[in-house]
């Protein structure tokens, strides 16, 4: 039995809006593409088609990964904060080498260190999930220990 994925709603507008994208425009300009490297193809010059094949290839697997994910996802449901818990979907205020910082606690899908959105399963995931307000979190990072205090949990 699979696993079920948790989306945000918003991650979950960005897939289907993407994959609306991808097999509609970014489709039909692929097989234009396609079709004009395949007139321009010379018997000995073969780069631009293989190239254009490549992009419909990796096209076509985005699309299968996206369409995956839909077919096998719960939505995040926003609860009422619950200070004494971290779980996915969690917000963390954070202290690391003195300045606070905001994290969420996201499924590896919706990870993006950009937003700082950290992966349940990333190391830094799994120790705040099993820390509590006021604890700190210790890590080894590439030789490098490095320490976030937890300060709030909404």
């Amino acid at each position: 039995m699979n696993k079920k994925i948790l989306l945000t709603e918003e991650k979950k507008e960005e897939l289907e809006k993407e994959l609306t994208h991808l097999e509609g425009e970014k489709s039909k300009e692929v097989m234009e593409s396609l079709e004009q490297a395949r007139r321009n193809d010379v018997s000995e010059d073969t780069e631009g088609l293989n190239m254009v094949l490549q992009e419909k290839e990796e096209i076509e697997k985005k699309v299968f990964d996206i369409r995956r994910i839909l077919a096998n996802f719960k939505l995040l449901t926003k609860k009422k904060c619950t200070p004494g818990k971290i779980s996915i979907g969690s917000k963390i205020k954070v202290l690391r080498d003195g300045k606070e910082s905001e994290l969420r606690i996201v499924s590896s899908v919706e990870a993006d260190p950009l937003k700082n959105y950290i992966s349940d399963e990333s190391p830094l995931g799994k120790a705040l999930l099993k820390s509590k307000v006021g604890q700190t979190v210790r890590l080894k990072i590439n030789d490098n220990k490095v320490e976030y205090k937890v300060l709030e949990v909404c």
